[in-house]
């Protein structure tokens, strides 16, 4: 959650500085808290996945927590859920 925590105060600085297809270093959101990966997307494709409860985006291969899961993928990074 400590990553999700950052991504959301770094979406609210950026959020109406940037161009909608600019991609943005957004930290990846696994369960590895000493983790210094990016997921590289717009902040409109990291809104949608913040936006569901439990899901989180992540590096493909990264770290999961127990009872997590891969739901899907944005491009080449990997969306779980986290067991809530």
């Amino acid at each position: 959650m400590r990553f999700r925590r950052a991504n959301e105060g770094f979406h609210d600085v950026v959020e109406d500085q940037v161009r909608e297809a600019q991609r943005l270093p957004f930290l990846c959101e696994c369960a590895d808290e000493d983790c210094f990966g990016t997921v590289n997307v717009t902040h409109s494709e990291w809104e949608a996945v913040a936006a569901k409860p439990h899901h989180f985006l992540m590096e493909a291969g990264h770290q999961r927590s127990e009872g997590e899961e891969v739901v899907g993928s944005l491009r080449e990074f990997e969306i779980a859920r986290k067991p809530g």
